[in-house]
């Protein structure tokens, strides 16, 4: 005897043979001959009593057809199976045309979910397939009765609900002092301590697309500016130790004085160490520039998920009140005004 029923979405209940009837009459009806009550209690009556304890939904309505195609009513059969088959291809319709928006790529809600990914492109429509078609299995699976009840009536919202399966973690903030100090290994390979700006922009962009693959959402630097100002100094000692090559002077009080600001400024006039410290700093704030295009031009053009989206990211502004945090930040606020070409 049938006590309990699993459903389509997994949930099981309690078994109700009126369900049983009201589809067979529905089949009934749709016939020349109409409605055969004394067939319709017999039928359902037998399945009830013969059925397994616990039966699916798909199971159930196989036995149906059994014992339909056994008796006289070979056109209920009929009509029976019809209706079965409409009622799948209707719960198939609305991933069919999704799919269909995605291939024809149509401009709506589903296509332009993401700003960050591109569904125009193969890659990005193979994710949206992807997505389209994870976010029913997550409501049908893998969410309770409580929570589906839930996100339905708007109490709840799964943010990026694609990604529930994975166990991903989601929107990260990068140690990039650690990672710069340290290194890293991303994939094959590995990446050395930074020594100079060039070296620690380039690894803060690495970072982020690393970080990007292993996880969804958006990733962020917290304190962009206090990461780098390091470099900005180090950068600086560097040139003061390439005029030393140059000069076969020794300028090494002038590694660790502070400054007041890094701003390039013209030499004219100026003599010894000054006019040295001086060029240092122009060549020093050329670098930085330099670097922080390049940041600018990477993050907007590196991508990442198998090639269809670039990476979320963002950074702070103006926190490091330095003279090298202040340099990175007005830089690459000027290389955002200039454009990157």
């Amino acid at each position: 005897m049938i006590q309990t029923v699993v459903k389509r979405d997994g949930r099981i209940v309690g078994f109700n043979e009126q369900k049983i009837m009201a589809a067979i009459r529905k089949a009934m009806l749709h016939t020349d001959k109409g409605e055969d009550e004394r067939l319709l209690y017999q039928i359902t009556d037998h399945i009830a009593q013969c059925g397994d304890s616990q039966m699916t939904v798909e199971q159930i309505q196989d036995a149906v057809e059994v014992e339909l195609m056994k008796s006289s009513r070979k056109d209920v059969a009929q009509k029976y199976i019809a209706y079965r088959n409409q009622r799948s291809i209707a719960r198939k319709a609305k991933t069919r045309d999704v799919f269909l928006d995605i291939v024809n790529i149509k401009n709506n809600d589903v296509t332009r979910e993401n700003a960050n990914m591109n569904a125009d492109t193969p890659a990005g429509m193979m994710m949206k397939f992807a997505s389209e078609t994870t976010k029913p299995f997550v409501d049908d699976y893998l969410l309770s009765e409580e929570s589906r009840d839930a996100v339905a009536h708007n109490y709840l919202h799964i943010h990026d609900k694609d990604y529930y399966p994975t166990k991903s973690l989601t929107c990260v903030q990068h140690p990039l002092d650690n990672i710069l100090n340290c290194g890293f290994i991303a994939g094959h390979g590995a990446s050395r301590p930074a020594k100079r700006i060039e070296t620690a922009s380039v690894l803060a962009c690495i970072s982020m697309e690393c970080t990007q693959n292993e996880m969804h959402g958006g990733q962020a630097i917290p304190a962009f500016d206090f990461y780098l100002a390091p470099y900005v100094r180090l950068s600086y000692i560097e040139e003061l130790k390439a005029l030393e090559d140059l000069t076969g002077e020794d300028y090494k009080d002038l590694y660790e004085e502070p400054l007041m600001d890094y701003i390039k400024k013209p030499l004219d006039g100026l003599t010894g160490k000054e006019r040295v410290q001086q060029h240092a700093i122009n060549k020093t704030v050329g670098r930085v520039h330099q670097s922080m295009e390049a940041f600018i031009h990477n993050m907007n053009t590196i991508h990442s998920r198998g090639g269809n989206q670039v990476v979320f990211s963002s950074i702070n502004y103006g926190t490091d009140t330095s003279a090298e945090g202040r340099c990175i930040m007005r830089e690459i606020l000027l290389s955002t005004y200039e454009g990157v070409v």
